[in-house]
Protein backbone atom coordinates (compact mmCIF):
# COMPACT_ATOMS: atom_id res chain seq x y z
CA UNK A 1 0.00 0.00 0.00
CA UNK A 2 1.44 3.38 -1.05
CA UNK A 3 2.07 6.19 1.44
CA UNK A 4 -0.58 8.31 -0.27
CA UNK A 5 -3.22 5.60 0.15
CA UNK A 6 -2.23 5.16 3.83
CA UNK A 7 -2.42 8.92 4.30
CA UNK A 8 -5.88 9.16 2.77
CA UNK A 9 -7.30 6.16 4.65
CA UNK A 10 -5.89 7.35 7.97
CA UNK A 11 -7.25 10.85 7.35
CA UNK A 12 -10.71 9.45 6.63
CA UNK A 13 -10.67 7.40 9.85
CA UNK A 14 -9.43 10.33 11.94
CA UNK A 15 -11.98 12.73 10.44
CA UNK A 16 -14.76 10.22 11.08
CA UNK A 17 -13.69 9.80 14.72
CA UNK A 18 -13.51 13.56 15.24
CA UNK A 19 -16.94 14.14 13.67
CA UNK A 20 -18.39 11.33 15.80
CA UNK A 21 -17.11 12.95 19.00
CA UNK A 22 -18.37 16.37 17.91
CA UNK A 23 -21.89 15.42 16.87
CA UNK A 24 -22.70 12.10 18.53
CA UNK A 25 -21.26 12.21 22.04
CA UNK A 26 -21.87 14.26 25.21
CA UNK A 27 -19.56 17.18 25.94
CA UNK A 28 -17.77 15.15 28.63
CA UNK A 29 -16.73 12.56 26.05
CA UNK A 30 -15.39 15.26 23.76
CA UNK A 31 -13.44 16.68 26.69
CA UNK A 32 -11.94 13.23 27.36
CA UNK A 33 -11.02 12.92 23.69
CA UNK A 34 -9.14 16.22 23.85
CA UNK A 35 -7.33 15.13 27.02
CA UNK A 36 -6.06 11.99 25.27
CA UNK A 37 -4.90 14.04 22.26
CA UNK A 38 -3.06 16.55 24.47
CA UNK A 39 -1.30 13.85 26.50
CA UNK A 40 -0.20 11.89 23.43
CA UNK A 41 1.04 15.08 21.77
CA UNK A 42 2.86 16.15 24.92
CA UNK A 43 4.81 12.92 25.20
CA UNK A 44 5.73 13.09 21.51
CA UNK A 45 6.95 16.66 22.04
CA UNK A 46 9.03 15.62 25.05
CA UNK A 47 10.54 12.82 22.98
CA UNK A 48 11.61 15.33 20.33
CA UNK A 49 13.03 17.93 22.73
CA UNK A 50 16.54 17.50 24.05
CA UNK A 51 15.95 18.74 27.59
CA UNK A 52 16.61 17.62 31.14
CA UNK A 53 14.31 15.38 33.15
CA UNK A 54 13.41 18.33 35.40
CA UNK A 55 12.42 20.34 32.34
CA UNK A 56 10.19 17.50 31.15
CA UNK A 57 8.55 17.18 34.59
CA UNK A 58 7.86 20.93 34.63
CA UNK A 59 6.39 20.67 31.12
CA UNK A 60 4.04 17.86 32.14
CA UNK A 61 2.97 19.68 35.29
CA UNK A 62 2.43 22.94 33.41
CA UNK A 63 0.34 21.35 30.67
CA UNK A 64 -1.84 19.49 33.19
CA UNK A 65 -2.36 22.61 35.33
CA UNK A 66 -3.15 24.97 32.45
CA UNK A 67 -5.27 22.36 30.64
CA UNK A 68 -7.40 22.12 33.78
CA UNK A 69 -7.62 25.91 33.88
CA UNK A 70 -8.69 26.10 30.23
CA UNK A 71 -11.12 23.20 30.42
CA UNK A 72 -13.04 24.51 33.41
CA UNK A 73 -12.42 28.24 33.02
CA UNK A 74 -13.41 28.79 29.39
CA UNK A 75 -17.05 27.59 29.70
CA UNK A 76 -17.60 29.98 32.63
CA UNK A 77 -15.70 32.86 31.03
CA UNK A 78 -13.04 32.98 33.75
CA UNK A 79 -10.59 35.77 32.77
CA UNK A 80 -7.49 33.70 33.57
CA UNK A 81 -8.65 31.06 31.09
CA UNK A 82 -9.92 33.43 28.41
CA UNK A 83 -6.71 35.48 28.39
CA UNK A 84 -4.71 32.38 27.45
CA UNK A 85 -6.17 32.46 23.93
CA UNK A 86 -4.90 35.93 22.89
CA UNK A 87 -1.60 35.18 24.64
CA UNK A 88 -1.32 32.04 22.50
CA UNK A 89 -2.10 34.13 19.39
CA UNK A 90 0.80 36.48 20.19
CA UNK A 91 3.04 33.48 20.84
CA UNK A 92 2.15 32.07 17.41
CA UNK A 93 3.05 35.38 15.79
CA UNK A 94 6.50 35.04 17.37
CA UNK A 95 6.66 31.46 16.11
CA UNK A 96 6.07 32.64 12.54
CA UNK A 97 9.21 34.74 12.95
CA UNK A 98 11.06 31.64 14.21
CA UNK A 99 9.87 29.69 11.17
CA UNK A 100 10.99 32.42 8.79
CA UNK A 101 14.37 32.92 10.46
CA UNK A 102 15.22 29.24 11.12
CA UNK A 103 17.94 27.98 11.69
CA UNK A 104 19.22 31.31 13.02
CA UNK A 105 16.33 31.50 15.48
CA UNK A 106 15.06 28.41 17.30
CA UNK A 107 12.77 27.58 20.26
CA UNK A 108 14.75 27.74 23.49
CA UNK A 109 14.91 24.36 25.22
CA UNK A 110 15.05 26.08 28.60
CA UNK A 111 11.59 27.52 27.88
CA UNK A 112 10.04 24.18 26.88
CA UNK A 113 7.51 24.18 29.79
CA UNK A 114 6.15 27.54 28.59
CA UNK A 115 6.22 26.49 24.95
CA UNK A 116 4.45 23.22 25.75
CA UNK A 117 1.69 25.04 27.63
CA UNK A 118 1.12 27.60 24.87
CA UNK A 119 1.33 24.93 22.16
CA UNK A 120 -1.08 22.38 23.63
CA UNK A 121 -3.51 23.89 26.13
CA UNK A 122 -5.30 26.37 23.79
CA UNK A 123 -6.76 23.35 21.98
CA UNK A 124 -9.36 23.36 24.76
CA UNK A 125 -10.86 26.26 22.85
CA UNK A 126 -12.51 23.43 20.91
CA UNK A 127 -14.12 22.40 24.20
CA UNK A 128 -15.50 25.93 24.59
CA UNK A 129 -17.13 25.78 21.15
CA UNK A 130 -18.59 22.34 21.90
CA UNK A 131 -19.77 23.38 25.37
CA UNK A 132 -21.63 26.38 23.89
CA UNK A 133 -23.23 24.19 21.21
CA UNK A 134 -21.30 25.91 18.42
CA UNK A 135 -20.89 22.66 16.53
CA UNK A 136 -21.18 24.22 13.04
CA UNK A 137 -18.29 26.58 13.89
CA UNK A 138 -16.33 23.68 15.36
CA UNK A 139 -16.84 21.75 12.14
CA UNK A 140 -15.76 24.80 10.12
CA UNK A 141 -12.48 24.99 12.04
CA UNK A 142 -11.74 21.35 11.27
CA UNK A 143 -12.63 21.89 7.61
CA UNK A 144 -10.32 24.92 7.43
CA UNK A 145 -7.36 22.98 8.81
CA UNK A 146 -8.05 19.82 6.82
CA UNK A 147 -8.81 21.82 3.68
CA UNK A 148 -5.66 23.93 3.94
CA UNK A 149 -3.56 20.78 4.32
CA UNK A 150 -5.27 18.74 1.59
CA UNK A 151 -5.56 21.51 -1.01
CA UNK A 152 -1.95 22.51 -0.33
CA UNK A 153 -0.78 18.91 -0.74
CA UNK A 154 -2.42 18.34 -4.10
CA UNK A 155 -1.78 21.89 -5.36
CA UNK A 156 1.87 21.53 -4.46
CA UNK A 157 2.10 18.18 -6.22
CA UNK A 158 0.54 19.66 -9.35
CA UNK A 159 1.88 23.21 -9.53
CA UNK A 160 4.62 23.44 -6.91
CA UNK A 161 7.92 24.96 -8.07
CA UNK A 162 9.07 27.39 -5.40
CA UNK A 163 9.98 26.00 -1.97
CA UNK A 164 8.22 27.66 0.96
CA UNK A 165 10.67 26.79 3.74
CA UNK A 166 13.43 24.56 2.35
CA UNK A 167 15.35 24.53 5.63
CA UNK A 168 12.31 22.99 7.38
CA UNK A 169 10.19 21.18 4.81
CA UNK A 170 11.38 20.16 1.39
CA UNK A 171 7.88 19.26 0.26
CA UNK A 172 6.02 22.50 0.96
CA UNK A 173 5.79 25.04 -1.85
CA UNK A 174 4.46 28.58 -2.17
CA UNK A 175 2.08 27.39 -4.89
CA UNK A 176 0.81 24.67 -2.57
CA UNK A 177 0.08 27.14 0.23
CA UNK A 178 -1.75 29.45 -2.17
CA UNK A 179 -3.81 26.49 -3.37
CA UNK A 180 -4.52 25.55 0.24
CA UNK A 181 -5.74 29.04 1.11
CA UNK A 182 -7.94 29.18 -1.99
CA UNK A 183 -9.39 25.86 -0.82
CA UNK A 184 -10.04 27.38 2.62
CA UNK A 185 -12.02 30.25 1.07
CA UNK A 186 -14.03 27.85 -1.11
CA UNK A 187 -14.81 25.58 1.83
CA UNK A 188 -15.80 28.51 4.06
CA UNK A 189 -17.98 29.99 1.32
CA UNK A 190 -19.76 26.65 0.92
CA UNK A 191 -20.16 26.39 4.70
CA UNK A 192 -21.66 29.89 4.85
CA UNK A 193 -24.13 28.98 2.13
CA UNK A 194 -25.20 25.76 3.84
CA UNK A 195 -25.48 27.24 7.35
CA UNK A 196 -26.77 30.66 6.23
CA UNK A 197 -24.06 32.31 8.34
CA UNK A 198 -24.55 36.05 7.74
CA UNK A 199 -21.20 37.65 8.60
CA UNK A 200 -18.73 37.85 5.70
CA UNK A 201 -15.89 38.56 8.17
CA UNK A 202 -15.81 34.81 8.83
CA UNK A 203 -14.06 34.56 5.43
CA UNK A 204 -11.26 36.80 6.68
CA UNK A 205 -11.00 34.80 9.90
CA UNK A 206 -10.91 31.55 7.92
CA UNK A 207 -8.09 32.87 5.72
CA UNK A 208 -6.01 34.00 8.72
CA UNK A 209 -6.73 30.68 10.46
CA UNK A 210 -5.55 28.81 7.37
CA UNK A 211 -2.29 30.78 7.32
CA UNK A 212 -1.62 29.97 10.96
CA UNK A 213 -2.39 26.29 10.38
CA UNK A 214 0.50 26.26 7.88
CA UNK A 215 2.70 28.01 10.45
CA UNK A 216 1.80 25.34 13.01
CA UNK A 217 2.96 22.61 10.66
CA UNK A 218 6.28 24.37 10.02
CA UNK A 219 6.83 25.19 13.70
CA UNK A 220 6.58 21.53 14.64
CA UNK A 221 9.06 20.80 11.84
CA UNK A 222 11.66 22.80 13.77
CA UNK A 223 11.54 20.28 16.62
CA UNK A 224 11.70 17.38 14.17
CA UNK A 225 14.61 18.92 12.30
CA UNK A 226 16.50 19.54 15.54
CA UNK A 227 15.85 15.94 16.63
CA UNK A 228 16.81 14.71 13.14
CA UNK A 229 13.61 12.67 12.69
CA UNK A 230 10.98 12.65 9.96
CA UNK A 231 7.90 12.26 12.19
CA UNK A 232 6.99 12.95 15.81
CA UNK A 233 5.85 9.33 16.18
CA UNK A 234 4.53 6.32 14.28
CA UNK A 235 1.03 5.89 15.70
CA UNK A 236 -0.82 7.05 12.57
CA UNK A 237 0.04 5.31 9.27
CA UNK A 238 0.89 7.79 6.55
CA UNK A 239 0.93 10.72 8.97
CA UNK A 240 3.45 9.81 11.67
CA UNK A 241 2.52 10.80 15.19
CA UNK A 242 -0.43 12.56 16.77
CA UNK A 243 1.52 15.81 16.88
CA UNK A 244 2.15 15.52 13.14
CA UNK A 245 -1.59 15.27 12.56
CA UNK A 246 -2.73 18.14 14.78
CA UNK A 247 0.14 20.64 14.44
CA UNK A 248 -1.95 22.85 12.17
CA UNK A 249 -4.96 22.59 14.47
CA UNK A 250 -2.87 23.62 17.48
CA UNK A 251 -1.97 26.90 15.79
CA UNK A 252 -5.37 27.45 14.19
CA UNK A 253 -7.50 26.94 17.31
CA UNK A 254 -6.49 30.02 19.38
CA UNK A 255 -6.69 32.24 16.29
CA UNK A 256 -10.12 30.96 15.28
CA UNK A 257 -11.66 30.90 18.77
CA UNK A 258 -10.33 34.36 19.61
CA UNK A 259 -11.78 35.62 16.34
CA UNK A 260 -15.16 34.06 17.16
CA UNK A 261 -15.09 35.83 20.55
CA UNK A 262 -14.84 39.17 18.72
CA UNK A 263 -17.33 38.32 15.97
CA UNK A 264 -19.97 37.40 18.54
Amino acid sequence: MSELVKRILTAIVLASVMIFFVFKTPVDWFFGYLVVIVLLSLFELLRLANVSTLNKILSIAGVIMFSTNMAFGLPTGHPFAVIMLPIACIWWLLNIYKVISYPNNKPTNFLLPINAVLLLTPIFGLWWLHFNDQKPLLLLLFLIVWGADSFAYFSGKTFGKHKLAPSLSGGKTIEGVIGGLIGVLLITGAWMSITSYPDWKILVLALVTGIFSVAGDLYESIYKREANVKDSGSLLPGHGGVLDRIDGLLAATPIFVTGIFFLQ
